[in-house]
């Protein structure tokens, strides 16, 4: 398998509405609940979460919110996501691609969960560059992939987290890895 299209990712969504078992899956509770813990109690004036799908991980994190931005590419996971946070007037979630579809506002939290290594080395640069511009001396970016490797992950949980951490504008705050994924919380200089 090749580098998941958005295509493919919309296809996913469509044949079955939980396609990774985000609502079922043991595995997503215990690193919802280790990504909500490294994101902090908050509240956070503006927080922005690449690739929010479904919305599960959002409406843990929408109360801790005065602001809650998620961003996904599908159309399919984004109606579900709008569904799950329509309780959370606070909260919005936007079909787009990252980084050309993302809002221009500034956050004090961004979550990268399981996204930043579907990317290419130039999406990711152009991510990188647009949340520097974005995120305001102080603000926490929190990331969180799993480990294993896939074709259609094409940077691999590794390579991210080393891009992250060699990011001279971010520095690191804590860890949180396991043997299943890798966390990392980052603060903007």
């Amino acid at each position: 398998m090749a580098r998941m299209s958005l295509a493919e990712f919309e296809a996913r969504y469509r044949a079955d509405p939980d396609p990774w078992g985000y609502t079922t899956s043991d595995y997503e509770r215990r690193k919802y609940e280790a990504t909500l813990a490294a994101c902090g109690d908050g509240p956070f004036s503006a927080a922005l979460e690449l690739g929010g799908s479904i919305g599960v991980f959002s409406e843990l994190l929408a109360p801790r919110c005065r602001r809650l931005m998620t961003i996904d590419a599908a159309p399919t996971a984004v109606a579900s996501a709008r569904r799950r946070l329509a309780s959370f007037p606070n909260a919005h979630a936007l079909v787009g691609s990252i980084p050309g579809g993302l809002p221009a506002h500034d956050f004090d939290l961004a979550v990268a969960a399981e996204i930043l290594y579907y990317m290419s080395i130039s999406e990711l640069s152009a991510t990188l560059t647009w949340l520097r511009s974005h995120m305001p001396p102080g603000a926490r970016l929190v990331a969180v992939h799993w480990r294993q490797p896939g074709p259609e992950r094409p940077l691999g949980a590794g390579r991210v987290h080393r891009l992250l951490h060699e990011q001279p504008w971010l520095g690191s705050l804590r860890s949180g890895t396991t043997d299943d994924y890798l966390l990392d919380v980052l603060e903007r200089r």
